[in-house]
């Protein structure tokens, strides 16, 4: 089970990472839309489907080093970003705080950097192909910026 993993990888890595229950996440999304309105704020959701990027990388040594990449990358991520599972523990979700895509820019460049640093070539479209990064609230400008 990926959950397992997931923590073994933190443990393993002494990282300072936590990660929601499926319950607690979507909570805590709900509190950042209510947030994000009366603040006038945003913030960017990303979804790391288990599935999906087992898809892209079905060999078990390059997806486990996918996941040891991007736990390493994200213990470097802002305090206030948070990470949780998804529904059915079906994959990891992360909301950037106070961000627009930039936030998801500055996060799919530290895993790509990290990547090239450990020779995972596949790690930039990899993430084209499996993450949709979504501003709230949702902006013509900020769609546009992702093409």
């Amino acid at each position: 089970m990926m959950k397992d993993v997931l923590f073994n990888l933190i443990k393993k890595q002494h990282l300072n990472i936590s990660i929601y229950t499926e319950e607690i996440f979507e909570r805590r999304c709900q509190e950042e839309i209510i947030r994000s309105d009366e603040e006038q704020s945003s913030f960017v959701y990303l979804e790391f489907s288990f599935e999906g990027i087992k898809a892209e990388l079905p060999d078990e040594e390059e997806h486990l080093q996918f996941w040891e990449l991007f736990m390493a990358a994200l213990s470097k991520n802002r305090g206030s970003d948070i990470m949780g599972f998804l529904e059915h523990q079906s994959g990891i979700g992360i909301l950037l705080l106070d961000s627009k895509l930039n936030g998801w820019t500055r996060v799919k460049g530290r895993l790509e950097q990290l990547a090239s640093e450990h020779g995972m070539q596949k790690m930039k479209s990899l993430l084209e192909k499996t993450v949709n990064p979504i501003v709230y609230p949702t902006c013509i400008q900020d769609t546009e910026e992702t093409k």
